[in-house]
């Protein structure tokens, strides 16, 4: 009897194992219903049969673009309310779809990204090259803590570098909005004093100006705390004076950044007023005659840390194989180069935004093929008709992979290949892309990098000066939008500025020098704004003269280009030889 017993227990185990309900995610093996493991999920399925190739997707419907791909329908039908969608390689575009499978809506620039009510499935847009190690995971709601009376905890903060480079004779503007880790206008404020005779020509809420400043003199930044009244936090700023229009010779400089740098914000302070005179700008792509700089829209410190192997992907040449050996890039990306130069290129945003205003290297190259011409030994190109890497050996291009080379990032060997001289000043405006949308980002992999570029700068040019520009920290007015919820970017961006300055900060002996552009930017009138149409009136029906102020395209300072680089001239006017 125990023996029948027996075997019709295991009976039963063995049934009840068969119909056990198994979990159908990718590289889970977890039931889905755990949230408490919902982030050691990835929902993404490289073998997926609906990945689409050479294309991206916004709104539902695909884009041709031949360096994307967009994933299949990643299932997210288990995540709670208000979980977040995140990826390890960032997100350009997240689409999602309800449970059938139709389109309810998509997420850009945002990463972790909010999942929207009723998504069951998500697609993500990417390059190719990063689909390999694509991993997406879903973070669940964080329960809220709150502190004694129910009330959620916050202590407000400033932040200012110790030294604030300002010019002679123009007005320069310390903004209150960037400095602070949220603006809190009815609660909190911010004050300034000037010492050794300094004067405001204007010391408001909002923004403290001054036209005459005095080298040497202490501007004091007070946090004051408007319940009480009391002063929270206190911070001196040393200012240095750099003299405009005057310096003989010429005095070289270069900036590397991203689309604020391509998009040309320092051409008034730098090229446009005489600032800087005698100033010659060093780098790949033309931004005025016999002007050049390195920006790349888009790009964050990591991306310059990279291959460029792309046909379409623009090209930097900061990375380079160890020894005797020089890479010139993708021969597809100088011959689609030369179209955005004849103009034969297809019109519309690409291929000009990445490879134009690179006119003046072309000549080095093929037209028809891309080649190097008058290659020498150890010149190295990408092949892409061929899939292969090639290199010329003195006689002939041959064939080799990239697992022969080690990639260093070589300042000195991109100045020697394209004939550059070692500026005086390196600026770097980089950290929008990298950080705006990551409240709790890893600095840590970015100190490593810009210690790396700065190290290798100082290689080539042992007495320059290597500036880390503080990026905008207010980006605008939009704040409603999804994946555009401007108050956190504006949060995330706050919190880089502040690992910047107390990481960098009066580190000069060490290399370092903080510039301080972000001060410039005024979040409310330095962007773009719609001027025209009934959406400015307050109500159907208004006839008086207000109108609502709403920003338009993306966070760009557009009018504040003119005024962002005014330190950065200030800086070159002080220190140049």
């Amino acid at each position: 009897m125990k023996r029948m017993l027996l075997i019709l227990f295991v009976f039963a185990c063995v049934i009840f194992a068969q119909e056990a309900p198994t979990c159908t995610c990718p590289n889970c093996g977890l039931n889905p219903t755990d949230y408490t493991k919902l982030g050691e999920m990835n929902r993404f399925n490289p073998k997926d049969a609906d990945i689409a190739d050479g294309v991206y997707m916004t709104q539902g419907t695909y884009g041709k673009n031949p360096i994307y791909c967009v994933s299949g329908y990643m299932d997210i039908s288990d995540a709670p309310a208000g979980s977040m969608l995140k990826s390890n390689v960032g997100i350009r575009f997240m689409t999602f779809f309800d449970k059938d499978k139709k389109y309810i809506g998509f997420v850009e620039n945002q990463n972790p990204a909010e999942i929207p009510p009723g998504a069951a499935f998500a697609r993500q847009s990417i390059p190719k090259n990063l689909a390999e190690r694509l991993d997406v995971r879903v973070v669940p709601p964080k329960p809220a803590v709150n502190n004694e009376g129910g009330k959620m905890g916050f202590v407000n903060d400033i932040c200012m570098p110790s030294v604030l480079y300002m010019l002679s004779d123009t007005q320069n503007d310390i903004f209150v909005q960037p400095m602070l880790k949220r603006w809190r206008p009815y609660d909190d404020y911010v004050r300034f004093s000037l010492d050794k005779g300094g004067q405001f020509m204007r010391n408001i809420s909002s923004v403290a100006s001054i036209t005459a400043p005095v080298d040497g003199s202490t501007l004091t930044t007070a946090l004051i705390n408007g319940d009480e009244f009391e002063t929270i936090k206190t911070l001196k700023s040393r200012i240095v004076v750099g003299k405009k229009g005057v310096g003989e010779g010429t005095v070289t400089v270069q900036v590397i950044g991203d689309s604020l740098t391509h998009g040309g914000f320092f051409r008034h302070a730098l090229l446009e007023e005489g600032f800087v005179p005698g100033i010659k700008m060093i780098g790949l792509r033309r931004c005025a005659e016999g002007q050049f700089d390195e920006g790349r829209g888009g790009w964050r410190l990591d991306t310059y840390f990279t291959v460029p192997r792309t046909a379409t992907g623009s090209y930097h040449g900061f990375m380079q194989p160890e020894g005797d050996i020089r890479y010139y890039g993708n021969r597809a990306f100088w011959k689609t180069c030369w179209t955005v130069f004849r103009k034969t290129a297809p019109k519309g945003f690409q291929p000009g935004y990445n490879c134009g205003r690179f006119d003046a290297v072309l000549p080095r190259f093929d037209e028809e093929t891309g080649t190097l011409l008058n290659p020498k030994a150890g010149d190295l190109q990408m092949d892409e008709e061929n899939h292969t890497l090639v290199l010329f050996d003195g006689n002939a291009w041959v064939p080799k992979q990239n697992e022969e080379f080690k990639w260093v990032f070589d300042y000195p060997k991109y100045l020697e290949m394209w004939n550059l001289e070692a500026p005086e000043f390196l600026f770097v405006n980089l950290g929008i892309n990298d950080f705006c949308n990551h409240l709790d980002a890893d600095f840590e992999p970015w100190k490593k990098m810009i210690t790396t570029m700065k190290d290798s700068y100082l290689k080539a040019r042992p007495d320059g000066h290597f500036a880390i520009c503080l990026p905008c920290t207010t980006l605008g007015s939009i704040d409603n939008q999804a994946g555009t919820f401007v108050p956190k970017q504006n949060a995330s961006m706050w919190r880089f500025r502040k690992w910047l300055i107390d990481t960098f900060d009066k580190r000069e002996k060490d290399g370092f020098y903080l510039v301080d552009t972000s001060i410039t930017c005024d979040n409310e009138n330095g962007f773009n704004l719609v001027t025209k149409g009934d959406a400015l009136v307050p109500f159907p029906g208004y006839k008086g003269d207000v109108r609502l102020k709403i920003q338009t395209g993306n966070p760009h300072p557009y009018p504040a280009y003119p005024f962002m680089a005014t330190p950065l001239a200030a800086f070159i006017q002080a220190l140049r030889k």
